[in-house]
């Protein structure tokens, strides 16, 4: 029988964080960490954090008592008791108590990061350092949460006139729209695109096996400099895969085909796990000169050298490959909380990679004799703490390439991007700047 949490008005876990009062109701432990419950109480003429946005989970607001006032992008919604505001995952939002009464409100997180949130928030401000945006704007990173209107390097938030201006963070997103481009031989290509293409140039995002969904936070955030496109690799998510494409080499043709459908050039192509693999292929065989840049985040391709191996999901199940993927155990995914259609979509996603993954398991043994061919600048972005491909095989990774900047990012597993998208924004706008425009 599973026990029944019951939590009274003089319960619950307190966290005082001076600006804000946050009384923990539902932890998770309760929910399998499907949804986490907070009371949060501000003070009269209080303003909230620093305007951000969420990759991983979704967030509500049920004000009990006072008005708040709820920014999201350059709107503003005045939001008196008995009001219900829901936030889905990439919506930029921040929340302020203008008024002269206190504010208490009912703020729910599905799943529950934000839970663990509050506590380093807490941690932070018993340590000595202040609740600063910059501060804040740290802590935030480690849950997948982005701040908008600004960049953050390390501890430091710079400004739009540092050398990762490109990709400094604005107000708002580009919406996305999805649609379907024919390319040649009639393959039929579900693609999503953030933004418009005005200039001919842009971001090519290849997701992993956990599919195009991965890729949701990372392409809204780069969508506020550049034109953004996230094609579904064929079979994935129930799309169709014609039966010559089953190898990662086609894919790296079809998307080269795709930058000629799209008529772009200067394309910096950013591919995650398997993702990666394919970006390389592309830059082997990019014949057009089409693209300016590779962006590899946690990159298969290589052979590994023993003992490293790259940890196959199928063989070791999904609380092991969750265990392996993230370093922060909130990201982690419950198989207990998954439908059926959801464990057969996920099985069926599975299947697809092995298609293009091969035998051997997600690499080429001939691949690392080709990346001399690469004449783009390439950076290797890597989480210490990645299980499933460790950081030593992303280091020869990047000894492949003739030009090749290695970073690995703290406190990050198998996806940087998602753990820490702060960090890796601020990389990649150093690389943009030093490695792939130094002239501006």
């Amino acid at each position: 029988m599973n026990d029944v949490s019951v939590v009274r008005p003089d319960d619950g876990e307190v966290i005082d964080l001076g600006a804000a009062r946050i009384r923990i109701l539902e932890s998770g432990a309760t929910t399998a960490h499907r949804l986490g419950i907070a009371e949060v109480t501000i003070p009269p003429h209080t303003a909230g954090p620093p305007q951000h946005r969420h990759a991983q989970h979704d967030e509500g607001f049920y004000v009990v008592s006072g008005t708040a006032r709820f920014t999201v992008g350059q709107e503003e919604h005045e939001a008196p008791a008995g009001t219900l505001v829901m936030v889905p995952t990439g919506a930029p939002h921040t929340f302020a108590n203008p008024g002269d009464e206190p504010l208490v409100m009912i703020n729910t997180f599905t799943p529950d990061l934000y839970v663990q949130y509050f506590r380093d928030l807490r941690d932070m401000i018993g340590g000595g350092r202040g609740a600063t945006p910059q501060a804040v704007a740290e802590v935030m990173s480690r849950y997948a949460t982005t701040v908008t209107g600004t960049a953050v390097t390390g501890t430091a938030v710079t400004t739009n006139d540092s050398a990762t201006e490109d990709l400094t963070m604005t107000a708002t997103a580009p919406t996305s729209t999805t649609r379907t481009i024919t390319l040649p031989g009639g393959l039929s290509l579900t693609v999503q695109e953030f933004g418009e293409n005005t200039d001919g140039t842009g971001v090519l995002m290849l997701h992993g096996g956990a599919g195009p969904r991965s890729m949701a936070g990372f392409a809204a955030g780069m969508s506020q400099h550049a034109y953004v496109v996230v094609p579904t690799h064929p079979g994935f998510d129930g799309t169709p895969r014609p039966h010559w494409a089953d190898s990662v080499a086609d894919l790296a043709g079809i998307y080269l085909d795709l930058l000629d459908a799209l008529d772009l050039n200067g394309v910096l192509v950013a591919g995650s796990s398997v993702g990666g693999w394919i970006a390389a292929e592309m830059g082997v065989r990019d014949n057009r000169a089409a693209i300016s840049a590779l962006v590899l985040l946690g990159a298969t391709g290589i052979a590994p050298q023993a003992p490293i191996q790259i940890a196959n999901p199928a063989e070791i199940g999904p609380v092991r490959t969750g265990e392996l993927a993230f370093h922060n155990p909130a990201l982690r995914l419950n198989p207990a909380t998954l439908t059926d259609e959801q464990k057969a979509a996920m099985g069926a996603n599975q299947a697809t990679l092995a298609v293009y993954a091969g035998d051997p398991f997600c690499h080429d043994p001939k691949l690392q004799g080709r990346l001399h061919r690469v004449a783009v600048p390439v950076l290797v972005l890597a989480g210490e703490q990645d299980g499933i491909v460790p950081l030593a095989y992303e280091r020869a990774l990047a000894d492949a390439f003739p030009r090749a900047t290695f970073h690995p990012v703290h406190e990050a597993g198998h996806f940087p991007h998602i753990e820490q998208p702060a960090a890796v924004f601020a990389a990649i706008g150093d690389f943009v700047a030093t490695e792939v425009k130094p002239h501006g």
